[in-house]
């Protein structure tokens, strides 16, 4: 066991070993022990407690020390208090000074009188805020570290803050700038500046800044600075908007009147009242040749008031500025002015007293008069010249008062009156010179004069010797200085000579009207003369041409055919023309494929030229329009007759026809079409007569050589410019000749092209009865073998009363054919009788030689329904026949699809069978060997020789319309060009064969008469 270290040093020391084991004072010893240890802790306590004491004691010594001292500091506080706010405080006893008491009392009665000095402050800073706060201005009041003290709400309107007032305060204004930037038309500059102000920390004033809402804001900053030291910022903004505008407009009224008076004709100079100048425009500025800048500042004496003048304009403007008279003031002055050369020269000028402000100043207006002394000096001269000129010209002039007194005449009016001038003078010229049925004309010219209307007009009057005289007269008014109507002056000129010519000229129009009348009544009636028997000449060769003849037979029928047709053609020229003159002829206007038509025209007129081994050939630009609109029969006419005359006039070489684009719109294209020959050529002099009327150059040669009227080229002419189009000549004798013609043609509609497929219809006439009124009795045989063909019933009647009587027989009628020019009772007689006296509604259809307008319009204004002209063509005559009976009894008794169509070459054959015949043949033989040919060559595959075999068909193809196969023609010669797709090549051309051999099978069936 360990014991106390005190207390094992006394065992060691004093008891001996043995002791020391035994167990009974072994806890005597641990007794003592544990005494030794209570002792050591209980001295370890009373240690601390001592510590603790004496540590205690420390800090309270301490704090009496701090106390001690902090009762001295509080009193020195004190006095340093005292200091601020009682320059008393040192009156106070020295016994006193230490006495807290007495020093706490005497504050508390410092600190009441400071508060009561502080209410009667904050009342007066109230009253400071109330003010700000009530301000027409945005007010904002910032301390030293720009937090905000003060704030008004309409600071806060200007500047879009939502918060009131009271809660911005204390908040940081750069935050308030950055929140507020967005209403500034310049938001980046707007906070760049606050910035800059701040730093600068100067004074500034009326900064205007503009919103974004078009607002101006007017920008007050004040520093607020203390003893030195920057305390805060003041800032104030002023919503000078309306101030603003006001201003601009004041500045535009101003920039207005300046340039105004810049651009004023007039120089305008202002002075003050000591004669300075003040004011000086451009046109001073060009009038006297100083600028503004050198004038400013001068006396006016000094610079443009000639020496002359000086004294009297100063002595002028003071008496004015003394007395307020000023004689030559508000009125305009003829003086001389002075420029900058030293050079006078006129001046007009008006001197106006202006005053303003309670200062007097004048403004002049001046006008350079040079040019007008010059004018009026020329002027003076002019009417002395014109005087003169007036009171000797050929032409009279009268002057007359209000009520038409005459007041002044010249020579020349008194030359051709015959009156002498004292004779006239002060009497009324109506009672001299009119008669009494124009003075009412008279008197209205008078109240025109009144109305300031001048006019020209023609009066009979009378001269001195009683004579009638034609006079010419331009009146007009006239007015004083005033402008006040005072009268009339005539101007004069004898026209009896002119008026005679003029009456001889409209009796001659009367005469040139009533030979054009008789022009077309002699046309109309040599129409029906010729086409007459013309009708019963060609309907009876038709009916011939129909019987089984012999070869001789069927030639001469084919010639007089031909002969019939050319003296047909002759005189449908002289109709077309009578026709273009008394503007008859119209248009009409359907969709056609333009390359069509020069491919129909081309293939047709090729054989004739072949026939003088000429080439004829053709291009069509590729920018034309495929389709257009317009009257595709005219056009082949013009294309018939330049082609027909460039193959008729060419013996080497050929024609070509080129057609090109010239410009296009939206609806119209412009094309030009050029038909050139390497032919004889024309003269020069004579390409001006070109298109006149039987006009041919060396006519007797030509005539007799190449046959024609003349009338071709005029037709030709006349048609292109009633297309709206031009035709243009260049030629070169014996070079050839190039006619050009412009036509600008609707775009066409592809969709409206009739299928190139038609169909034929038979009709059936039978049982329709038909009374045919005709005096010729030829006539009326061709008519009845045309209608027994289709077995119509036909009653005769050889006038117009035959045909009244068998009408009112009762008889059974469906349509009239009624010639117009019969004995006894012509057509329109007869028709006028059947419609009102009969009350028939029978169709009737004219038969005439004569189609033009009047004659047209005759028959439709008696009844007539329509008309056929004659010689009629069977199938025009049958259609109209079956358009005005269509009641039933008419019966369609078949219909044929036809693969082709033989009118093209019809009409431009003349009906020649025996062209007919011949074209038929060679294309039926032509047909047959191209099959034959492309088969071998397709079997050698030669599509080069396929491709050429299908050019040389396409052109007989086209001229008989086969339209059924033209696309795959010129699709298979293209396929042929490369030879890529075989397979191709070959069904396209089974089934062209196909339909070409279709074709043949249908002529020989339908086309006996030609075959």
């Amino acid at each position: 066991m360990t014991y106390h270290k005190l207390l094992q040093k006394q065992i060691n020391k004093y008891l001996p070993k043995d002791f020391r084991q035994h167990n009974d004072f072994r806890a005597f010893l641990e007794s003592v022990n544990t005494s030794y240890n209570s002792y050591e802790k209980d001295k370890g306590i009373m240690n601390q407690a001592f510590q603790e004491s004496e540590k205690e004691y420390n800090e309270v010594h301490e704090n009496l020390k701090r106390e001690n001292d902090l009762k001295e500091r509080s009193i020195e506080n004190l006095y340093e208090s005292l200091k601020g706010i009682d320059d008393t405080y040192q009156d106070i006893k020295d016994e006193d000074k230490n006495d807290l008491l007495f020093i706490s009392g005497y504050l508390s009665e410092q600190i009441e009188k400071r508060r009561k000095s502080e209410k009667s402050l904050n009342h007066t800073v109230e009253l400071f805020k109330m003010l700000l706060a009530n301000i027409q201005s945005g007010v904002m009041v910032e301390d030293e570290n720009r937090k905000i003290l003060f704030i008004n709400q309409l600071f806060c309107n200007f500047f879009g803050i939502k918060e009131r007032p009271e809660t911005m305060v204390g908040m940081d204004c750069v935050v308030t700038a950055e929140r507020s930037r967005h209403i500034f038309r310049k938001p980046d500059d707007f906070v760049n500046r606050l910035e800059t102000i701040f730093e600068e920390g100067k004074i500034v004033t009326n900064e205007l800044i503009e919103t974004t809402d078009n607002r101006f804001f007017e920008r007050d900053y004040i520093p607020i600075v203390i003893n030195g030291e920057l305390q805060g910022n003041f800032w104030k903004y002023t919503d000078v908007t309306e101030k603003k505008q006001t201003l601009t407009l004041i500045e535009q009224n101003e920039e207005r009147n300046r340039l105004i008076m810049n651009a004023a004709l007039n120089a305008i100079i202002n002075i003050d009242s000591a004669g300075k100048i003040t004011f000086w425009n451009r046109q001073a500025e060009k009038i006297f040749g100083w600028s503004q800048d050198e004038v400013l500042g001068q006396n006016l004496t000094d610079t443009i008031i000639p020496e002359k003048y000086a004294s009297g304009h100063i002595n002028g403007m003071n008496h004015y500025l003394e007395t307020g008279e000023g004689p030559v003031l508000n009125r305009q002055l003829e003086l001389s002015g002075l420029n900058r050369d030293g050079q006078e020269f006129p001046i007009e000028i008006s001197i106006l007293p202006i005053n303003h402000n309670e200062e007097k100043f004048f403004c002049s207006f001046i006008q350079d008069i040079s040019e007008r002394k010059k004018a009026e000096t020329s002027l003076k001269a002019q009417e002395e010249k014109y005087r003169n000129i007036i009171a000797n010209m050929n032409m009279g002039l009268i002057e007359v008062d209000r009520n038409d007194i005459i007041l002044y005449a010249n020579q020349g009016f008194l030359s051709i009156s015959g009156y002498e001038l004292d004779e006239i003078i002060g009497k009324s010229a109506p009672e001299i010179f009119m008669y009494n049925e124009d003075l009412k004309l008279v008197k209205s010219k008078q109240e025109l004069r009144r109305k300031g209307i001048s006019n020209l007009y023609q009066l009979p009057i009378k001269n001195k010797k009683g004579e009638l005289r034609w006079w010419a007269i331009s009146g007009g008014p006239n007015y004083d200085d005033n402008g006040e109507w005072i009268g009339s002056i005539g101007i004069h000129l004898d026209i009896t000579e002119q008026k005679r010519m003029e009456i001889e000229l409209k009796n001659e129009k009367i005469k040139a009207q009533q030979a054009s009348k008789s022009k077309e009544a002699f046309l109309a009636h040599m129409s029906h003369e010729i086409r007459t028997p013309l009708n019963a000449i060609v309907g009876f060769l038709r009916e011939l041409s129909k019987q089984d003849l012999t070869a001789a037979q069927k030639e001469y029928v084919n010639n007089s055919n031909i002969a019939s047709k050319h003296l047909l053609a002759i005189i449908n020229n002289v109709l077309d023309i009578s026709k273009i003159e008394a503007r008859e002829m119209s248009l009409e206007k359907e969709d056609f494929i333009f390359e069509n038509t020069i491919n129909n025209v081309v293939t047709v007129m090729k054989p004739r030229a072949e026939a003088k081994e000429l080439y004829l050939s053709k291009s069509v630009s590729e920018h034309i329009p495929k389709v257009l609109k317009g009257d595709v029969l005219r056009l082949e006419q013009i294309l018939f007759n330049l082609i027909g005359n460039a193959v008729k006039f060419t013996t080497q070489g050929g024609v070509a026809v080129d057609c090109s684009f010239v410009e296009s719109s939206d609806a119209r294209q412009k094309i030009k079409i050029s038909i050139s020959d390497t032919g004889i050529g024309i003269d020069a002099d004579f390409q001006k007569d070109i298109f006149r009327k039987f006009t041919q150059e060396d006519k007797a040669l030509t005539t007799k050589r190449y046959g024609g009227t003349g009338l071709g080229l005029f037709i030709t002419r006349e048609l292109v410019e009633l297309m709206g189009g031009t035709i243009e000549i260049e030629s070169e004798k014996g070079k050839g000749t190039v006619f050009h013609v412009y036509l600008e043609l609707e775009k066409g509609d592809e969709e409206k092209i009739q299928k190139a497929n038609q169909q034929e219809e038979w009709m059936n006439l039978e049982n329709v009865t038909i009374l045919l009124v005709e005096d010729n009795i030829l006539n009326r045989m061709v008519a009845q073998n045309s209608l027994k063909h289709y077995k119509c019933n036909v009653i005769e009647a050889e006038n117009g009363l035959k045909a009244i009587e068998i009408l009112k027989t009762g008889a059974n009628i469906d349509l009239i054919l009624m010639d117009i020019q019969m004995p006894e009772m012509d057509g329109i007689e007869a028709t006028t009788l059947i419609r009102e006296e009969l009350k028939l509604d029978i169709p009737i259809i004219a038969l005439t030689a004569n189609a033009f307008k009047t004659e047209v319009e005759r028959c439709q204004k008696v009844g007539m329904n329509d008309y056929v002209t004659k010689p009629f063509d069977e199938d025009v005559l049958i259609n109209m026949i079956a358009k005005y009976t269509n009641n039933g009894k008419i019966e369609k008794i078949g219909t044929l699809t036809k693969l082709y169509d033989l009118r093209l070459i019809q009409g431009l054959s003349s009906e020649n069978d025996k062209f007919m015949n011949e074209l038929l043949v060679v294309f039926i033989e032509q047909v047959n060997e191209t099959i034959q040919k492309t088969e071998i060559a397709l079997s050698e595959n030669n599509f080069t020789e396929v491709g050429r075999i299908m050019h040389k068909i396409r052109p007989s193809v086209e001229s008989l319309r086969i339209h059924s196969i033209s696309n795959e023609l010129k699709q298979l010669e293209e396929l042929a060009k490369n030879a890529e797709n075989v397979t191709a090549i070959k069904i396209l051309f089974g089934f062209i064969r196909a339909k070409l051999e279709e074709v043949i099978l249908q002529l020989k069936e339908n086309e006996r008469d030609f075959l």
